[in-house]
């Protein structure tokens, strides 16, 4: 016990001896080293298997930065992630429409194009499907797939200047509160 700035008793306590301090700085350590091992073990679990010719075939066509399970085999294919945006409406969001779709670009320039400036066709799709969201899309009423689909088709065709692509969607999906 030790008097305080006004009187009072102040009960301190017991100080850290050494030998506790470092036994606090080694599970630190311990937890850290743990840590680090798990966070690797994936990175190091992936191994060989093959030259890679395959892994960067699919990376040249996913349009993005992450790996993407093919959905075909087919060297024509462009994958697109998808595309999620809100339905606003009288200044207010009232849900989301979402978009799971890719192309068939079977010109190997345009394909290549296609893959060089996805993100501008991102871009301009995201756009697109925000004004088509918030113009078109209504409570309990089922999104027009034949309106996303031409929309898509020709926001593709108008940025890679050419009409070589197909656009191909999986769904449309729009959800309202």
């Amino acid at each position: 016990m030790q008097a305080g700035v006004y009187g009072r008793l102040i009960e301190t306590k017991a100080k850290n001896t050494p030998a506790c301090g470092h036994l606090n700085m080694f599970r630190a350590l311990v937890i850290l080293l743990i840590c680090l091992l798990t966070a690797t073990a994936p990175a190091q679990a992936g191994g060989g298997g093959g030259d890679g010719e395959a892994k960067k075939k699919t990376d040249s066509h996913s349009g993005g930065a992450k790996q993407q399970r093919a959905i075909t085999t087919l060297e024509s294919w462009v994958a697109v992630y998808p595309i999620s945006v809100s339905v606003v409406q009288e200044d207010d969001v009232r849900g989301q429409l979402q978009v799971w779709f890719g192309m068939d670009v079977p010109d190997e320039a345009l394909r290549t194009r296609a893959v060089a400036i996805m993100p501008r066709l991102r871009d301009a799709w995201l756009s697109r499907l925000s004004q088509y969201a918030s113009t078109s899309a209504r409570a309990r009423k089922p999104a027009n797939i034949a309106d996303v689909a031409l929309l898509l088709q020709a926001t593709a065709d108008q940025m890679l200047q050419n009409p070589g692509s197909k656009v191909l969607l999986g769904s449309v999906i729009v959800t309202m509160r």
